[in-house]
């Protein structure tokens, strides 16, 4: 599923008919809501065509986020940031790119503003400090220009869904 759906992302950004964009991105979301919030390690790897003990490698150097279900203590990587870095690596193969693909893939993610990270809601206040001392000051105005824009439609949606109950 997760090749489909960045199958679909990429078709969808050719396609110029509002309406069949919009018939796109549904089919996207109820594809990305039954991959779930995290893909194992294992399938993950597969996807961007490198070994585990690679993909093991980002993770750890804090670049590809993962999530735990529930009750496990099984990490997953995370749905939103594996499907931006598997496109990402698509583009890259089509080019031609055949060495380096990961390193690449997030180079060009990162620059773009386009790689997800996930603060998990354990993480110390060490980890977080951490975390806050990798990222430049552009990258954290990207975060917080992200929240507010996050808020912004939170609010919206509050709004329009107090005026359609009353």
């Amino acid at each position: 599923m997760v090749e489909n759906v960045v199958a679909l992302r990429r078709v969808a950004t050719a396609v110029s008919d509002p309406a069949e964009r919009r018939r796109l991105e549904r089919v996207m979301r109820d594809l990305r809501r039954t991959i779930g919030v995290g893909v194992p390690k294992r399938r993950a790897a597969a996807v961007l065509g490198v070994t585990v003990q690679a993909l093991e490698r980002w993770i750890h150097r804090g670049l590809l986020p993962v999530v735990h279900k529930p009750g496990s203590s099984r990490e997953l990587v995370d749905t939103d940031a594996l499907l931006a870095l598997a496109g990402e690596v698509a583009v890259l193969r089509e080019a031609g790119r055949t060495r380096g693909l990961l390193a690449a893939a997030f180079r060009e993610l990162e620059r773009a503003g386009h790689l997800p990270r996930k603060l998990r809601p354990n993480e110390s206040a060490r980890e977080l400090r951490e975390a806050y001392l990798r990222t430049t000051p552009g990258q954290r105005l990207r975060d917080v220009a992200d929240l507010s824009e996050t808020i912004g439609l939170l609010a919206a949606a509050g709004r329009r869904h107090r005026q359609g109950s009353e």
